[in-house]
């Protein structure tokens, strides 16, 4: 089976999920199995450096080699000629090119990489030959993205060679760069009619779409009309560019097609052929109101119908399912909460499995209490994590559906889990292409980000306050395991287990006749009764089990197992040492105990919470019977 890798920069660009969606058409229609591995960011110039860090660290989690090909979606963020990057991006283009594996760079130059996208300087070059030639302009401004980027240096470039060509006006103070941004846009127009001392040109020409709405927002707001006061052209063709009023004119870059070129590709160099230098793609001029054209309904080109319609409504519905999503994350009491409220949220999409894996190191309570008692302050939950690379210590803690890697034919989306610059972990979402189409992903890690920093720092600070006043992890009465231990020691060996496909044996008991005791030898006799059935309970059970105290009766055992018949010999063991524990510290011997268990499944999605409240349940009807033996 071929894997592919995609790295990719999304920057909550439409045509990311257009690139994405028609490179995994493209490979499952290509004739043999095949899965697409994307490895997704969403860093950006306009974002903190440190959480462009966060971001970019994933692209260290790949082995390039592993892979049949490799493509690099990151014209955002990288460009040959640049002198500085965020670790991450510079490791994902050393790492392809160390790969030898043969890499794509979509919509990107760079250099030793087959470049795969549309002809920039030719696309731009027919936006300024409609207006010169079929509008009859010659005096222009042009509002530029950052001069550092390939895609904005070609359009750029295409407009200043046109002008020259055909002895326009193109002098340097005509040109503006800035952001692809509505701000950069609105940027733009308020330099360059400073700079003209408000005399307007015949048309703006802008290196992108958002740029061009923030132009046409500016102009609005200087009270000037578009095209009657001057024309104004982007590049792109979002899908927002058609519905605006008045509509833009702009670039189609036909996205669709960019995902078989890149298939096709790879499946010339597999077949032995040699990597070419370039494939382009094809492009279209779409003319719209801004330019004077007739109103136009031509928008994305190619998307299929029941792809449109799912982004439609499927956004409405996913914005209902965030705000609820967002509403009870604070709330969420352990990560298998969390991961159950993120679920409920995806349910209405296409996703077939889900794991969250996080550095194990977040769970280390006792190191915080360490550090804080020698430093004399409250350690931050980020500290001495890592910020380049992943840990040793990473852990599965959440899966549905264990068969998320296996596959083919499938896509698996990764996105990073952190702290601003600090690696938290990341999420893997099998077919995630709904999530794509409705622009979901960055919210989606975001919120979840959010609730698990919440949730450490709340879980630090509790058990710092536990510790403050003086209460352990142990029960005072029995030396068993507290629900603080409880928390801390059941929930890692739960997934530790489920993750190795072990099972875990889960004994609930509920001690009988307790209340006889009280009501008739006292409390300090009940007292000696729960203490004889915990050091039953302990001296019964293997050395890697944990033993809890669940409330003031009622007691939990945990520990991994082969079979249900190991269960069955704790139980028997529990109750032959039982009369002798209770004989040796003088407790009343007319008192037993009723038991539910039950085998975790590691192939089920269940929680641990689900597990014991099945073994509660389970332990009640033990209970009823034997009160209705005994015709109370």
């Amino acid at each position: 089976m071929k894997k592919i890798l995609f790295i990719l920069n999304d920057c909550m660009r439409r045509f990311s999920y257009e690139r994405t969606a028609s490179l995994y058409r493209a490979i499952r229609d290509m004739g043999e199995p095949a899965s697409l591995y994307i490895i997704r960011t969403d860093g950006h110039s306009e974002f903190a450096p440190e959480h462009n860090r966060g971001e970019y660290n994933i692209f260290h989690l790949p082995d390039y080699r592993e892979f049949d090909g490799i493509i690099l979606d990151i014209n955002s963020v990288f460009n040959g000629d640049s002198a500085s990057y965020s670790a991450g991006v510079l490791h994902a283009v050393q790492a392809a090119a160390a790969s030898d594996r043969p890499v794509i760079s979509m919509a990107n130059g760079i250099e030793d990489f087959c470049y795969v996208g549309i002809d920039n300087y030719a696309a731009m070059g027919s936006v300024i030959h409609h207006l010169h030639q079929a509008r009859g302009l010659t005096d222009f401004w042009f509002a530029m993205g950052p001069k550092d980027n390939f895609e904005g240096r070609q359009r750029a470039k295409a407009l200043a060679d046109y002008c020259r060509e055909h002895r326009l006006p193109c002098e340097d103070h005509r040109f503006h760069y800035d952001s692809f941004t509505v701000d950069g846009g609105i940027s733009a127009f308020d330099r360059l009619r400073q700079r003209h001392a408000g005399k307007l040109p015949q048309a703006v020409i802008c290196g992108n779409d958002r740029i061009a709405m923030g132009v046409c927002h500016a102009a609005e707001q200087a009270g000037l009309a578009i095209p009657r006061d001057f024309m104004v052209t982007g590049f792109d063709n979002d899908d927002i560019s058609a519905s605006l009023s008045p509509s833009i004119t702009s670039i189609d870059q036909l996205g669709w097609n960019m995902g078989a070129a890149c298939v096709n590709t790879l499946q010339r160099v597999w077949r032995g052929e040699p990597l070419p230098e370039r494939v382009l793609t094809p492009t279209e001029l779409v003319p719209r109101e801004s330019t004077g054209e007739a109103a136009s309904d031509r928008c994305r080109s190619g998307k299929p119908i029941g792809e449109y319609i799912s982004q439609t409504f499927g956004a409405a519905d996913f914005g209902y399912r965030l705000s609820a999503l967002q509403y009870q994350l604070p709330g969420c009491q352990s990560i298998e909460e969390i991961c159950i409220a993120l679920i409920r949220c995806l349910s209405a999409l296409n996703i077939k499995g889900m794991r969250m894996i996080l550095d194990s190191t977040l769970f280390d309570n006792g190191r915080v209490i360490q550090i804080h008692d020698r430093s004399g302050r409250m350690r931050d939950i980020a500290e001495g994590m890592l910020t380049n690379g992943y840990p040793d210590t990473m852990e599965t803690v959440f899966s549905l559906r264990t068969s998320l890697y296996s596959a083919e034919g499938e896509n698996y989306l990764f996105a990073p889990l952190h702290f601003m610059e600090y690696t938290v972990g990341y999420l893997c979402i099998r077919d995630c292409l709904d999530l794509m189409a409705i622009q979901g992903v960055s919210e989606i890690v975001n919120a979840l980000s959010v609730a698990l920093r919440n949730f450490f720092a709340r879980r630090n600070l509790s058990y710092i306050n536990q510790v403050l006043s003086g209460v352990s992890m142990k029960d005072d009465l029995t030396g068993l395991y507290n629900r603080l231990g409880y928390h801390d020691l059941a929930y890692p060996l739960f997934r530790k287990t489920c993750t190795s496909g072990g099972k875990m044996g889960i004994l609930f008991i509920d001690m009988d006749r307790l209340k006889y005791i009280n009501d008739t030898f006292g409390h300090a006799q009940g007292d000696l009764a729960i203490r004889s059935t915990a050091n039953a309970i302990r001296r019964s059970l293997p050395k890697d089990g944990i033993p809890v105290r669940y409330g003031g009766d009622e007691f939990l055992i945990l520990a991994p197992v082969g079979e249900e018949a190991d269960v069955r010999r704790w139980i028997d063991a529990i109750a032959a040492a039982l009369p002798p524990e209770a004989a040796a510290l003088g407790a009343p011997g007319d008192f037993g105990f009723s038991a539910g268990y039950l085998l975790t499944d590691p192939t089920l999605d269940k929680s641990l919470d689900e597990y014991v409240t099945e073994a509660d349940a389970r332990m009640y009807r033990d209970k009823r019977a034997k009160k209705q033996l005994r015709g109370e």
